[in-house]
């Protein structure tokens, strides 16, 4: 009887750790995002907009357990974030960080994510880089043994930027996406 417990054990481990395996390795994905900016600028208030913003996302996992999984990811903005059209300097945002997932099964994949974004942001005569964390969770399915897609909310939540007038600038970007990419 332990025999057969142990057999078991060793046999549903190696089929856990496949679940994990199956999401191994690195992948490219288009995003598309719907994003909230709010903007809370002192002296003046706050200002939301929304926009669509299309991305790459590269990243890689590699399964450290039966279920568990480690990564690092880099995202790409192909556009502004800028939806007012006023600011000429806000291009192509950038978002790179770690990512934790879980195999729930072998073609689904949760995990969270914590990194680091940057993006440039300007007022009349002058601009400066914002900075600032950045952090979401989301899920992976696979379709195929290589395509997948992936659902994502997350927000980059930026560090108050003081300019030379002495008026200084809050953003956040709450996202919300979906993504289709390929598994190498």
């Amino acid at each position: 009887m332990k025999k057969m417990v142990v057999l078991l054990w060793i046999s549903l481990s190696s089929v856990a750790f496949a679940q994990s395996k199956n999401f191994e390795g690195f992948g490219l994905a288009i995003d598309y995002s719907l994003n909230a900016i709010a903007d809370q600028s002192t002296p003046g208030g706050s200002e939301i907009s929304n926009s669509g913003i299309p991305s790459i996302t590269a990243d890689y996992f590699k399964a450290i357990s039966e279920q568990w999984l480690v990564g690092a990811y880099g995202t790409y903005d192909l556009v502004t974030t800028d939806t007012t059209g006023t600011d000429p300097d806000a291009h192509n945002p950038i978002e790179i960080g770690g990512k934790l997932g879980f195999a729930l099964n072998e073609k689904l994949m949760a995990y969270a994510k914590l990194g680091y974004s940057a993006s440039k942001y300007s007022s009349p005569g002058f601009y400066q880089w914002l900075h600032g964390s950045s952090y979401g969770i989301g899920a992976e399915y696979l379709l195929t043994k290589h395509l997948f897609t992936r659902f994502e909310v997350s927000q980059q939540s930026y560090k108050t930027i003081y300019w030379s007038d002495g008026s200084s600038d809050k953003v956040w970007i709450n996202s919300y996406g979906v993504s289709l990419g390929w598994k190498f």
